[in-house]
């Protein structure tokens, strides 16, 4: 049987909207026939792993997620037409050596420098982000999935990038958090509205800088060219060409992706366009080698049981669960440790005790103790009410004045 190799949908032009997606479908392309395996469009709900990109080989029945461990999976058990590089009968030669070196050094530093860099791009700025990004899943995903996975890739992507200090360029987190003072000290000042500005009613508001009217990825351009360049600065030089065929697709997902998406705010693409002009130009000799039939020729095939209305609904469940803070975590750790034991229950191996029965007295008693919580909750009196109540005084004649003390006096002879 085939290899099957689950990845994000095709988006800008290219077979994916991930780069390490990218990266394995462009390494299957190079080294296995087309024959031998299949791509599957999906997303990390419908994979056992939780992660793509995800192969299953169905020689070994066994299922490896990750780019790295997928390269690894294949030299190891290579099909019949698999070629590689790196899997040449003169691997202990010293050349073989250092290009093997090169090459776990290209890729360790395209994971720790050029993803999040690429994550400031498509995902941290909310003008990309809202216009690109995530159009794109939204078209690769079937309903309601959309509400659910980007917002999770989104989230990861953040804290990926986060240590870069441009959280700012983030304008939907601006705009919910408290600490708008703290950002217009440290150089980051809102964008007017109209009406703050005084379009249609008159002059401008006296004290409004230009600085205030521009977007964030403009106020801070100088900042994001320098994370640009280290990043680039050292990809440059490589003869990318020349690379082991696992380094130069990882290269190519990455790059790609800085390089290719129509944004609104395409200051990663105008680096590589003004100063990088070799990268770009790799990037197009790869597509004119690799993908030069396009992406339909790719052999793509349905995910029937992924893709049917139980299954979609059983994953938007599961990404609402995860959504649930603390519990969300335990039971995605338990979903991915039981599909482990199915696939060692499958291929006939040991497997430990399960711990089905376990989670259900657990979240049965969950699902007590939180009823009883609300009962309770509900039966008590509400926050802040009155200790002493105070009750208007009934009217009387007497509060009427000179007339009301006339005819309460009548009435009273009477």
């Amino acid at each position: 049987m085939a290899l099957q190799l689950y990845v994000w949908g095709p988006a800008f032009g290219l077979p994916s909207l991930d780069a390490e997606c990218l990266a394995a479908i462009a390494y299957l392309a190079q080294t296995t026939n087309p024959a031998e395996y299949e791509l599957i469009q999906s997303s990390p709900s419908g994979v056992p792993t939780q992660h793509l990109p995800a192969l299953y080989n169905p020689s070994t029945s066994t299922w490896t997620s990750g780019y790295f461990a997928i390269t690894r999976h294949l030299s190891f058990h290579p099909l019949p037409s698999f070629h590689s590089s790196s899997s040449s009968s003169s691997s202990t030669t010293p050349t073989a050596r250092k290009a093997a070196a090169d090459s776990s050094a290209y890729t360790a530093f395209l994971t720790a420098h050029a993803a999040p860099l690429l994550a400031l791009s498509l995902y941290v700025s909310s003008a990309n982000y809202s216009a690109a990004t995530r159009p794109a899943y939204s078209a690769v995903l079937p309903l309601p999935l959309p509400w659910t996975e980007p917002p999770a890739v989104r989230a990861a992507q953040r804290r990926a990038a986060a240590h870069l200090g441009m959280s700012a360029l983030d304008t939907d987190a601006d705009r919910s958090s408290s600490g708008g003072e703290e950002r217009e000290e440290a150089g980051w000042v809102a964008v007017p509205s109209r009406s703050s500005l005084g379009i249609g009613k008159g002059k401008p508001r006296m004290g409004m800088s230009v600085q205030g009217m521009l977007a964030p990825e403009d106020k801070a351009r100088i900042r994001l060219e320098g994370l640009a360049s280290d990043v680039l600065d050292v990809l440059a030089p490589v003869d990318w060409d020349g690379q082991d065929v696992a380094a130069r697709c990882l290269a190519f997902g990455y790059l790609a992706l800085m390089a290719l998406p129509e944004v609104p705010r395409p200051w990663l693409r105008e680096v590589i366009e003004r100063r990088y002009q070799a990268l770009g130009k790799f990037v197009e000799r790869f597509i004119g080698d690799v993908f030069a039939g396009g992406i339909q020729a790719l052999p793509w095939v349905q995910d029937r049981e992924g893709m049917s209305v139980v299954g979609v609904g059983a994953r938007f469940a599961r990404g609402v669960l995860a959504e649930v803070p603390w519990f969300g975590e335990q039971w995605c750790r338990w979903w991915v440790a039981r599909k482990k034991r199915q696939e060692r229950k499958g291929r006939g191996l040991k497997t430990g005790p399960s711990g089905d029965l376990l989670l259900v007295s657990w979240l049965g008693c969950t699902l007590i103790a939180m009823s009883a919580g609300i009962f309770f909750y509900r039966g008590l009196p509400p926050f802040g009410a009155a200790v002493q109540t105070w009750r208007r005084p009934a009217a009387m004649l007497s509060t009427l004045g000179a007339a009301g003390a006339l005819f309460s006096g009548t009435l009273y002879g009477l």
